[in-house]
């Protein structure tokens, strides 16, 4: 019997536990500018939809273009202290805006909005109009 209730606890928080698509969406946008502005371009790269594979001179190309705005990024401005997801707003069920705000260490604030789309089950960046 304690098994029957226990289980049926599991089964209510785990139906109450998960994320909402705007959660989930901007989950994914947080983990992908972190790991744009840590310098980890390959996995920054994975949250990325390009709509087609990419062959491997022009993911190289990519990471290049990568480096250099995140490279220029920091020349302008002091060094990014925060990344913080304001808000996501569901277009449709594959589509959601993530409005989104960058802090850097000159008091600086930059908001940006990014498009996410869903593949499969998981969101991807879209870069592509």
């Amino acid at each position: 019997m304690k098994w029957k209730v226990l289980w049926g606890v599991l089964a209510v928080c785990a139906a109450s536990c998960q994320s909402t698509p705007e959660e989930t969406a901007m989950q994914t946008l947080q983990t992908a500018l972190e790991e744009l502005n840590a310098g980890n371009h390959d996995a920054y790269l994975q949250h990325v939809d390009f709509g087609t594979d990419m062959e491997a001179a022009q993911l190289t190309y990519m990471k290049d273009a990568l480096r250099q705005h995140v490279g220029w990024r920091q020349s302008e401005r002091a060094a990014i202290t925060s990344i913080d997801m304001v808000k996501a707003q569901m277009q449709d069920d594959s589509v959601c805006t993530v409005y989104y705000q960058y802090s850097f260490a000159d008091g600086v604030r930059e908001v940006s909005a990014q498009k996410m789309v869903r593949h499969g089950g998981k969101w991807k960046i879209r870069l592509r109009n």
